[in-house]
């Protein structure tokens, strides 16, 4: 089984749910580059009539007359050291604070019975953190194989993606011997060289100044249930 990170320009990323997975939540915290953040997808509304409702983040503040705000629902760590769990709690106490009682009183007639929200992570990457995610990665190459954003520049990302190594011939040039190697190292770090060095090799290839790589909508709370 396989869980999906997207990104600009075409940038796609199928990491493992099992093994060495590569949680995207963990890349900033290990790496010492990029930043971490919690994003809501969508309210799932219940009704007592067995009803429900599904509310997108992109429709709360026309739904509940909210003014714009468009930090709203994005939730992003102090530095790297941000625990991935006490950012995600965070999400989940002040959702329920801000917005649950909003929801309930919009659909009052309806009457819910159940608020619960989903939400996904996003890694960011941007221009000035190409040299500390570069720095990660050289840590982990062995002596004399070591990368600069020159190179970088020059490497093919659809073939880095796309690598079988039991199909394809690993070369230095077009990065996918880069791939190959963190692939064999997989257990180091959880397999996240291999997702740093595919994010900054799309970023650097692309020219992205500004690069949100987001998963999934894997985490969900319910905020409120009818007692």
């Amino acid at each position: 089984m396989a869980v999906q990170l997207t990104g600009p320009e075409d940038f796609a990323f199928a990491r493992r749910s099992v093994g060495p997975s590569r949680p995207p939540e963990l890349l900033a915290k290990v790496a010492r580059a990029g930043t971490l953040l919690f994003v809501v997808d969508r309210y799932e509304i219940t009704f007592q009539d067995g009803g429900s409702e599904t509310v997108y983040l992109e429709r709360l503040e026309r739904l509940l007359g909210l003014d714009e705000d468009p930090d709203r629902g994005f939730y992003e760590a102090d530095s790297v050291d941000t625990s991935p769990d006490e950012l995600l709690e965070t999400l989940f106490a002040t959702e329920t604070k801000r917005h649950v009682g909003l929801l309930r009183s919009h659909f009052e007639a309806r009457t819910p019975v159940e608020i619960e929200v989903h939400a996904n992570v996003v890694y960011r990457l941007m221009q000035d953190d190409w040299d500390a995610m570069l720095a990660f990665l050289n840590e982990r190459l062995p002596e004399g194989g070591a990368l600069s954003i020159d190179e970088i520049q020059g490497f093919d990302v659809e073939a880095m993606i796309a690598f079988d190594p039991e199909e394809d011939e690993p070369a230095r040039e077009d990065g996918t011997g880069f791939v190959m190697y963190f692939r064999e190292q997989d257990d180091e770090d959880d397999g996240l060289p291999l997702l740093g060095l595919c994010i900054l090799a799309h970023a650097v290839v692309h020219d992205i100044d500004w690069m949100d790589v987001e998963e999934e909508p894997l985490y969900d709370r319910v905020l409120f249930r009818a007692g």
